[in-house]
């Protein structure tokens, strides 16, 4: 994908964000179901989190509710959301951009990285590989890697949501297989670039990264699978 379109599809994204951050963070209040069997991977009673692309801490808050949380640290491109996650969790927070390479640089390790929900909103296939490579090397010992991304191209109620790449003067050929444009209509309209993230795809990615993924479920959603989990760890004990 070419820089500029990849530009292009990162301002849509912060601009989307930044003007609907209060109505998007009310809808991301609750958590996921998803997050209570992913308590079954962490590997000891208190755990240290890398929350990249936290958000407004959705999961941190999540981990703090269950006294298992050690140190919490959130990276966002968004500084609103940022400022909500931080009255939510105690932690340190840094605002960063996570299509950039270096976008972890200066980070401690840590026994959780997670990467919920955030993953779909980078554009590039390469992108997403170098952040996910990024990601494991913020790993400590025996650390994992907590994945979710969107599964809405298997949900008809979803695809309704799909919009032409003309409302935002792109072709189907700025980009790559896979990328759509959604809408978001709760609190006022926005448009939003999405990548299909699947399981084809997230095993390409985790073979890149020297990864191991140690398993998967669906969850989340009217449908309960709207959301597919991945918890990964780094091969040969690396």
């Amino acid at each position: 994908m070419k820089d500029n379109v990849v530009q292009k599809l990162l301002n849509l994204n912060r601009q989307f964000y930044d003007s609907l951050a209060d109505p998007f963070a009310e809808t991301r209040e609750t958590p996921q179901p998803g997050f209570e069997r992913l308590r079954d991977f962490l590997p000891r009673e208190l755990v240290s989190v890398l929350d990249v692309g936290c958000g407004n801490g959705r999961f941190g808050y999540f981990l703090t509710q269950h006294n298992i949380l050690a140190h919490y640290a959130g990276v966002d491109f968004s500084g609103e959301l940022l400022t909500k996650a931080a009255i939510r969790v105690p932690g340190d927070y840094f605002q960063r951009d996570l299509s950039r390479p270096g976008c972890l640089d200066g980070l401690i390790r840590y026994d959780i990285v997670a990467c919920l929900a955030v993953l779909q909103h980078i554009p590039g296939h390469a992108n997403r590989a170098r952040l996910l490579r990024e990601m494991g090397e913020r790993l400590g010992a025996n650390g994992r890697i907590f994945l979710s991304t969107w599964q809405f191209m298997d949900s008809p109620r979803q695809r309704r949501k799909l919009r032409d790449w003309a409302e935002i003067s792109l072709s189907a050929g700025d980009l790559e297989p896979n990328d759509y444009l959604l809408t978001w209509k709760r609190g006022g309209f926005g448009l939003r670039y999405v990548c299909f993230v699947n399981e084809a795809e997230i095993a390409n990615l985790a073979a890149a990264a020297n990864l191991h993924i140690l398993d998967q479920f669906r969850s989340d959603g009217k449908e309960g699978n709207l959301n597919l989990y991945t918890v990964l760890e780094m091969r040969n004990g690396e």
